[in-house]
């Protein structure tokens, strides 16, 4: 009989918020970790204008909160969505673009660069314009490269993010225990409004724990501490990032 793994410093820290939040503790469980569950920040709907659906191409997702609020919209216009064409910037997003009910859907599978490109492939500037729902303050570069390749792009903020104001009595204390084995973070803001939340007292206990984040754009602000090791992911999913999850030895 199998003796369940285990692990001298047990928890996973998760900072993303929902949805995914649940999801991932419940992967990290399945691996004989415990999730820690700290999301660093919350979403608030942004109310936005009824849109113009003439001469619409696609949807473009860069983020899977953006979905729901851009669902809700068409069904409260009774606007028939299923059938408009989505790309995304990742798989977990064309996922859940697909459970929301769009039918036609393509992922990047990486970052803001590749999905222009995946666009421009498919799609031309004289066949109609773009909407992009985002994060307010979001996904400028996206913008400006299509803009760049003469699409015309209808962005419109439909969510806003706020990040929390203090740490998690249950993150300090097993900070404070050194019984964090990994810190997830799922998006270069995560990280942002993790690391500022972090005292200067604390940063000593983070030479033992590891980084581990969705995409490059998180090193830049994971940087600011001193971590046993910093990993990013290959490709920007969940199961990329478990798979550098690695045991202090």
């Amino acid at each position: 009989m199998n003796k369940k793994h285990v692990f001298s410093k047990p928890y996973l820290v998760i900072t993303r918020p929902e949805p995914g939040l649940s999801e991932t503790a419940q992967k990290i469980s399945q691996l004989g970790w415990h999730p820690l569950l700290m999301p660093v920040m919350k979403i608030h709907t942004v109310p936005f204008e009824c849109l113009d659906m003439d001469d619409l191409q696609a949807i473009i997702f860069t983020s899977r909160q953006a979905i729901i609020p851009t669902v809700e919209h068409y069904i409260k216009q009774n606007i028939i969505y299923q059938n408009i064409p989505v790309f995304t910037v990742g798989d977990i997003t064309a996922q859940d673009a697909k459970q929301a009910g769009f039918v036609h859907v393509i992922s990047a599978g990486k970052d803001a660069v590749a999905l222009a490109d995946l666009i421009k492939q498919h799609l031309s500037p004289d066949k109609g314009k773009l909407f992009f729902p985002s994060a307010l303050g979001q996904g400028q570069v996206l913008f400006g490269l299509l803009q760049k390749s003469g699409f015309e792009v209808v962005q419109h903020a439909v969510y806003r993010t706020e990040p929390i104001q203090q740490l998690s009595e249950e993150f300090t204390q097993q900070l404070k225990l050194q019984t964090i084995n990994s810190v997830l973070f799922f998006s270069s803001e995560t990280a942002r409004f993790f690391i500022e939340l972090i005292p200067t007292a604390l940063h000593c206990y983070f030479k033992s724990i590891q980084a581990i984040g969705i995409s490059a754009k998180t090193r830049k602000y994971l940087e600011q501490i001193s971590w046993r090791s910093i990993e990013i992911a290959a490709n920007p999913n969940t199961e990329e990032m478990l798979c550098l999850l690695k045991e202090h030895s």
